[in-house]
């Protein structure tokens, strides 16, 4: 398994940066990051382009592992450029300008 660097990301941010690159930096096709209520999934495809899964827990995930707590989505937002968050729907994900998803998890 590569072995990847957690950086400085700045105050109080650790981060993991990923290259594509084969050529530059071994790195897995997959890097997890489990936080209490689900995990977080950066996925390389084969083209190189990355998938970005959000995953909560469910009942069956903590009787399977009692370390676990049940997740729930509660709430979520996408930004687009130039148009206010109040004005964006779900139609909106295959937009050109946009460049922020967020989803709150919660226990």
């Amino acid at each position: 398994m590569p072995k990847l660097s957690v950086s400085n990301f700045g105050t109080d941010v650790a981060g993991i940066r990923l290259y594509g690159d084969k050529t530059r930096a071994l790195e897995p096709s997959e890097v997890r990051i489990a936080f209490p209520g689900g995990d977080v999934t950066v996925a390389r495809t084969t083209a190189g382009d990355y998938w970005v899964h959000v995953r909560v827990n469910k009942d069956d995930d903590v009787i399977a592992d009692e370390d676990l707590v049940v997740g729930h989505v509660t709430d979520g937002r996408f930004d687009i450029e130039g148009m206010s968050v109040t004005d964006a729907d779900t139609g909106d994900l295959a937009h050109p300008d946009l460049y922020h998803l967020a989803v709150r998890v919660t226990r």
